[in-house]
């Protein structure tokens, strides 16, 4: 009688232990953790109800987004006069933005790819005066893709640097010799 109670506690802590662990993993079997746990507990889980997925989880990391420019510096005739410069903005294009005036710069980056307008309108003037004697100013919205978490299991003896992609969606000018068009936003 003491061995059949002792082995009836046993299943039964490993029974809620299985339970308390479907209940953890199921709600986001979507992530890597619980696509590679799915095959040991999606068949309990349908039978039983535990398979609503809520995704309580922290999401995949965001893309890394800045904007490219390069300022042009040019002749009446269209010959350079000064090597062009080519600058990042956010300037920290790849790290962590932490401090307040960084995140304000991070923040107005995203406001002016909203609208491309904005980055001929708003952008190139505001870098015209920040180079002078430039000419023109070429800008384009990168963003830089994180690869997945399969992808990097995957594919593991590949750098994660190598498997991230880099995607330019919007690309302007603006010419810094002139007057504005005066044109609304």
């Amino acid at each position: 009688m003491k061995k059949a109670r002792l082995l009836f506690k046993a299943l039964l802590s490993l029974w809620i232990v299985y339970n308390i662990f479907t209940m953890m993993v199921m709600p986001n079997i979507g992530a890597y953790f619980g696509r590679t746990t799915s095959k040991f507990i999606t068949p309990y889980a349908n039978s039983i109800g535990l398979n609503a997925s809520w995704n309580f989880f922290s999401p995949d990391p965001a893309h890394t987004m800045y904007i490219r420019y390069i300022v042009r510096y040019l002749d009446t005739e269209g010959n350079e006069t000064k090597e062009p410069v080519e600058g990042f903005f956010p300037a920290e294009k790849n790290k962590g933005v932490l401090s307040g005036t960084r995140k304000r710069e991070l923040y107005a980056m995203r406001f002016m790819v909203i609208d491309p307008k904005r980055l001929r309108l708003l952008f190139g003037p505001w870098l015209c005066r920040q180079y002078p004697g430039a000419t023109s100013v070429e800008m384009e919205h990168v963003v830089e893709t994180v690869p997945s978490l399969d992808q990097v299991v995957t594919l593991k003896d590949e750098a994660v640097q190598d498997l991230s992609q880099e995607l330019q969606f919007t690309r302007e000018s603006t010419s810094c010799v002139g007057g504005s068009d005066e044109e609304a936003l």
